[in-house]
């Protein structure tokens, strides 16, 4: 099995519960919440990056992060009283108050915890908490990730809502997960139910051939993550590559020029394998290592670009 690098530091000793800043484990729910049973809830994964020699915190795209947060609550129909401003000012509190001086992941989580047993989405307490754990890696392997295409496809919204993320649809990428790592693989590559690329595990996909960076359509079950998103803006600006969404088949993947995975926790990643099929030159591609650079600059504010997407978190004098 393919050693498993764990990235995350301890969990920090304070948490936000309902807007409160409580300790983590006077934030402990039932073990008769519904959502325990029933994957009922919704949650996100923010980054917060810090700049030693600015000795500040950034958090990353907090903002877009929240505004997500707010679709996946309606479309699940789940009450979420925080605006986004609220929310990002509460997740800056939280990080001042564990005085975080490290890389970090934020996990908001809007979940249903009244211990009520029937199925269902309606008439149960919900509860907003949010946690934060220092990241003191990287989430996956900067040389190039081996990935297999996974027996396991990409559960359509038709059955659950994709463009919400739903605690329990993440079953089937965990699934898919196990099922590559045992294989002896990075990650998993999973496809639409009629065999379209739809998206790795817990990334979205880019494929490049020429000048050209094609990535699965919003409509092939897919999360339309946030990084994604900052790619499609970011590759016209810095290369001079052009990006276009659309359909993308099996067999694209192993003709590929390139492949990236991008997404909150590991950024840019380049893919070299997949399913035993060299990519490019079978080394991380140029342009991916480059997109990886410039966003982890963005993120750390160490460049003048794209500072709207950072918002400090320590006050200066």
């Amino acid at each position: 099995m393919t050693n498993v690098h764990n990235p995350f530091g301890a969990p920090c000793p304070q948490v936000a519960v309902e807007g409160e800043i409580v300790p983590a484990d006077e934030a402990r729910i039932s073990v008769h919440a519904n959502a325990l049973s029933y994957g009922t809830g919704t949650f996100e994964g923010i980054r917060a990056f810090w700049n030693a020699e600015h000795e500040q915190l950034y958090l990353f795209e907090g903002a877009a992060h929240y505004q997500r947060l707010h679709r996946s609550a309606r479309i699940l129909g789940l009450p979420l009283r925080f605006s986004v401003d609220e929310l990002v000012a509460m997740t800056h509190d939280l990080l001042r108050a564990n005085d975080v001086r490290t890389d970090a992941y934020v996990r908001p989580l809007l979940l249903l915890s009244g211990e009520v047993l029937p199925v269902r989405m309606h008439d149960i307490d919900s509860r907003l908490s949010i946690a934060v754990t220092p990241v003191v890696g990287d989430y996956a392997n900067p040389s190039g990730l081996r990935c297999m295409v996974s027996t396991w496809r990409r559960a359509s919204d038709a059955s659950t809502p994709i463009r919400a993320k739903v605690i329990g649809s993440y079953v089937g990428p965990a699934l898919a997960k196990t099922e590559a790592v045992r294989a002896g693989y990075d990650e998993a590559l999973m496809l639409t139910g009629d065999g379209f690329v739809a998206e790795a595990t817990t990334a979205n996909i880019m494929v490049r051939f020429g000048k050209t960076w094609s990535t699965p359509i919003g409509t092939d079950d897919i999360l339309a993550g946030i990084t994604r998103q900052q790619l499609l803006e970011l590759i016209p600006e810095i290369t001079t590559a052009k990006v276009d969404e659309r359909r993308v088949h099996r067999s694209e993947l192993y003709a590929a020029d390139e492949v990236l995975l991008c997404g909150t926790a590991s950024i840019v990643s380049s893919v070299v394998d997949i399913d035993g099929r060299r990519i490019g030159s079978g080394r991380p591609g140029e342009q991916a290592l480059r997109l990886r650079h410039d966003l982890q600059a963005i993120a750390r504010r160490q460049t003048t670009q794209h500072q709207e997407w950072t918002t400090a978190v320590y006050e200066k004098e």
